[in-house]
């Protein structure tokens, strides 16, 4: 992928340099190979490893980024633009951090139940996360205290809705447009005016 990562030659740089976006990312790469704890906890798991089970009557299978069967816990990997962003939650009606915004909490509750059901044991998850700034920041996070109910509330969640899910995804049903996310925006199909004042904002 040279062509992707490098910048073209140039009189005084005839080789070419690497691409910004790729000189954060090396930044990235190294601020957690440099960290001893990151090394300790995530470094000695077998890496991407396959997870399968059911649940709710419904197949799933996942890839764990680094698992440590014999300690009893996972490791999850994850690039985020700021740790400490704040994210809207329009249906709590609140601000959260990252990793519930984008549904780790769910992921990880997941992968916890698909090791399960692979492996018969009963693993913890952790995160660890780098962030795309100059310099990147980093952070370790477990899912212990009231993260635990959240876990059990995201695999409750799953339970109720999947079926409506695998009804959509095999054309049994049509979804109910949001008007919001990607798909909404990509389908979507202008009928008439709306009002200034009606404009939804989050």
């Amino acid at each position: 992928n040279r062509e992707l990562m490098m910048t073209k030659p140039t009189k005084t740089n005839p080789d070419g340099h690497l691409r910004a976006e790729f000189k954060l990312a090396d930044k990235m790469i190294k601020t957690l190979e440099d960290d001893e704890w990151f090394n300790f906890v995530y470094t000695p798991g077998k890496k991407e490893v396959i997870v399968t089970g059911k649940i709710g009557g419904h197949e799933w299978k996942g890839k764990v980024d680094s698992l440590v069967l014999d300690k009893g816990y996972f490791c999850d990997l994850k690039t985020v633009d700021d740790i400490h962003k704040k994210h809207w939650n329009d249906e709590n009606k609140l601000y959260t951090n990252f990793i519930e915004d984008r549904g780790y909490v769910m992921q990880a509750a997941i992968y916890q139940e698909l090791i399960k059901q692979t492996f018969g044991k009963q693993c913890q998850p952790y995160l660890f996360a780098v962030s795309k700034q100059t310099p990147p920041d980093k952070g370790a996070f477990d899912f212990q205290g009231d993260t635990k109910f959240l876990m059990q509330e995201a695999i409750d969640e799953i339970k109720e809705n999947q079926d409506r899910y695998w009804q959509i995804m095999n054309g049994e049903v049509a979804p109910k447009h949001c008007g919001k996310c990607e798909y909404c925006r990509l389908t979507k199909e202008l009928s008439g005016f709306q009002h200034v004042t009606d404009i939804e904002v989050d």
